[in-house]
């Protein structure tokens, strides 16, 4: 490991304690079904998995192929960067691991790291947007909703759109960037890893919520945490979406029936249970950044 990639680990670490003792998360809630919780756990950890495998198919389909385990050192490593300010160390962080692996440039394989991201959230969306119509709440907040995924959507499919947000990114950052522009069957092969990684958060969050709550849970509260991950996600300036995406997460809850003390109380245990997530893929990605090492030594 190079040592700017390992420096950026370090402190990914470092402004992840900062960040959680700030918040004040660290707090252990009530388990009123301890089997949920459990199961809860097992599809948050399918989530990470089809997460790093769905940035990998996004590289083949870009011309970057990597092997599986070169995938999960790259997504476990840089699982805390998000926490440090400023959005573009998570997306350099997994990106920065195959550089040095690889012949590939940390440039090229930043923007399809970016395309990578654009898609999760362009997804993540409308999972959030078909939450809000079972709770027949669309037309409340489906306009701001479908303005964002309209947004995405041109951004990511349109030639004029990514030209012009290449340049706004090199006037205030002063480098360039390319965001890969994907063929419609390329984004339809890879579409599946995205669909079950949100599928597999989504049930996560709903056996999470019916692990804390003594009530009956409607199935819908679990599309709320792919919307609340992708709203938070787009709060550029705020480490890891934190605070942000609770407040989102505690307003869909709200808005599923529960009171304003459980939407809190869920959407921060939420981040407890994925911070466990987190550190599985971490230490799932140190293992396999040893298996690689181990392979290209030998």
């Amino acid at each position: 490991m190079r040592p700017w990639f390992r420096y950026l680990v370090y402190a990914s670490l470092v402004f992840l304690a900062v960040a959680l003792y700030k918040a004040d998360y660290l707090v252990i809630p009530r388990v009123h079904s301890p089997t949920a919780l459990i199961c809860s756990l097992v599809f948050l950890l399918f989530g990470f998995i089809g997460d790093g495998l769905s940035w990998r198919k996004i590289l083949d389909k870009s011309g970057h192929p990597i092997s599986v385990s070169e995938t999960i050192a790259a997504t476990g490593l840089s699982s805390f960067a998000k926490y440090i300010p400023g959005k573009i160390w998570a997306v350099m962080g997994r990106a920065g691991y195959i550089a040095e692996k690889r012949p590939y440039s940390l440039g090229g394989l930043t923007s399809v790291s970016v395309t990578w991201q654009l898609l999760m959230l362009w997804l993540g969306l409308i999972f959030g947007a078909f939450g809000l119509i079972l709770l027949d709440q669309i037309l409340v907040w489906g306009w701001p909703i479908l303005l964002l995924w309209l947004g995405l959507t041109t951004l990511i499919f349109s030639d004029v759109a990514q030209s012009l947000a290449q340049r706004l990114y090199k006037k205030i950052f002063s480098k360039d960037i390319t965001i890969p522009r994907l063929s419609a069957g390329s984004t339809l092969t890879a579409l599946p890893w995205f669909v079950i990684t949100w599928i597999s958060f989504s049930i996560g969050f709903y056996l999470l919520a019916a692990g804390l709550s003594p009530d009956v849970v409607p199935r819908s509260v679990g599309l709320g945490f792919p919307l609340s991950i992708a709203l938070g996600v787009m709060a550029v300036l705020i480490p890891g979406g934190l605070g942000v995406r609770e407040g989102f997460m505690v307003g869909y809850l709200k808005l599923a029936g529960f009171s304003l003390q459980d939407a809190t109380t869920i959407s921060v245990a939420a981040r407890l249970w994925f911070l466990a997530g987190e550190i599985f893929i971490f230490v799932l990605g140190m293992m396999a950044s040893a298996r690689v090492d181990k392979t290209r030594s030998v």
